[in-house]
């Protein structure tokens, strides 16, 4: 099944490379002040760290105030875990079952997702996940936010330079802080 799963990754990375290299974007610098929307898509791994996603969506919500949020996690199985909530659906969740054969979501919510004119996208994943870096490749967001990494390079607007041990706490940190103080244009 591993030999599968990376014969898919590959290609997968390939039909990615081509959505780069034929996406025209209209990159525009945003801050918390004057943005209006804000996509969150991550990895759902353990309860804490959903917990954790759960609190920065409270957060940007509460506390920064946007009125428009969408978070987006992908689990790497079949079936969503038992500790995802949907909450009145203000998360959006697909796992592996909803995958095409290049590791693509083709499920309800990642089309909704694609759809959107975000103005920040930030992508909270650490490694490279073939169905995340899709979406985020997809994307029309204005500002695209990650992790710094040699091959985030061609997906990121503002990359975060952490290293692998960071926990997305500190990561998220440095994010705020960038969104805070930056000034468009």
């Amino acid at each position: 099944m591993k030999l599968i799963d990376n014969i898919k990754d590959k290609l997968g990375r390939r039909k990615i490379q081509k959505i780069l290299k034929s996406k025209k974007r209209n990159i525009r610098v945003t801050n918390f002040a004057n943005a209006k929307s804000i996509a969150v898509i991550y990895p759902i791994t353990t309860t804490d760290y959903q917990d954790f996603i759960n609190q920065y969506i409270d957060y940007l919500r509460g506390d920064i105030g946007f009125k428009k949020i969408v978070s987006l996690g992908y689990y790497e199985g079949a079936q969503l875990p038992n500790f995802i909530v949907n909450e009145s659906f203000k998360y959006k969740y697909f796992t592996k079952k909803e995958l095409d054969f290049s590791r693509f979501g083709n499920s309800k919510d990642v089309q909704e997702f694609l759809k959107e004119d975000f103005e920040i996208l930030v992508d909270l994943s650490r490694d490279f996940v073939v169905p995340i870096k899709h979406i985020v490749a997809s994307s029309d967001a204005g500002l695209k936010i990650g992790r710094h990494s040699a091959e985030n390079e061609e997906f990121f607007d503002f990359m975060v330079e952490m290293n692998n041990s960071s926990p997305v706490s500190h990561f998220i940190k440095e994010v705020n802080t960038f969104l805070t103080k930056v000034k468009p244009k």
